[in-house]
């Protein structure tokens, strides 16, 4: 079986979630995860499809990171569910213990 290792986003893609909370997808593996369990069922259409496959294909290391951002982020576009892409900050550097 194939290592899923997750892809962060570059950006966040920011979509609306449940009770009208903003959510902020910040990967691969939660974009997939929105698209295989939280996507609205009457949504379910051809570029959600293409979204599920192009995540499941990132975590895979068979398709780029920004492909499945950008096919996760036309689909919340034509399920009405996207707000938009907000700036993700680089990650703190892990203090070594010694």
């Amino acid at each position: 079986m194939a290592r899923l290792e997750d892809k962060p986003f570059n950006e966040y893609v920011t979509i609306k979630a449940a009770r009208g909370q903003r959510q902020n997808i910040s990967s691969a593996r939660e974009a997939a995860d929105w698209l295989l369990y939280k996507w609205p069922a009457e949504e379910d259409t051809d570029k959600a499809w293409r979204a599920r496959k192009a995540c499941l294909e990132a975590l895979q290391g068979k398709v780029e990171t920004a492909a499945a951002r950008q096919a996760f982020r036309d689909a919340a576009e034509e399920a009405g569910i996207l707000i938009g892409d907000a700036f993700r900050p680089a990650p703190k550097p892990m203090k070594r213990k010694r």
